[in-house]
């Protein structure tokens, strides 16, 4: 389990550089990754209290999986007219890294098992990089 979790870590744990990015083609949109894998994935880990299973803990465990990989494909903008270029830019770039970083923060978390840990690497990692990527650009 160490192996997987270690392998899967190493293959979505980095975030492409713009030079890396801009060798790659969306196929998506940023509406279509952000309804189809981050807001659900994060929806869980905001959602995640009172956790009691090894299943409950896994299921947090894969949100962050998905918001770490979902990380790699917008560090190449989206499909939709205007995308790639607003994911070239360094606050695009910011958020995206800090997004990263705070699913980094809810795997160590889940990785102790500690709800506090959990729920400061939700509210207060997580959601500040979301909420100012969707105030920047949500609308353009």
């Amino acid at each position: 389990m160490t192996n997987t979790r270690t392998c899967l870590l190493m293959l979505f744990g980095c975030v492409l550089t713009v030079s890396q990015a801009a060798e790659l083609e969306p196929e998506l949109q940023v509406k279509q990754l952000m309804n189809g894998i981050i807001t659900p994935a994060t929806n869980t880990i905001w959602g995640a209290y009172q956790l009691e299973t090894d299943a409950q803990w896994q299921e947090v465990e894969n949100a962050a999986y998905a918001v770490i990989g979902a990380a790699n494909l917008l560090a190449i903008g989206g499909s939709a007219e205007g995308e790639a270029d607003a994911a070239a830019t360094e606050q695009w770039q910011e958020f995206n890294a800090q997004m990263l970083a705070a699913s980094r923060q809810v795997l160590a978390a889940v990785a102790v098992r500690d709800e506090e840990a959990l729920s400061d690497a939700g509210n207060n990692a997580l959601y500040p990089p979301c909420e100012g990527c969707h105030q920047q650009y949500q609308n353009q």
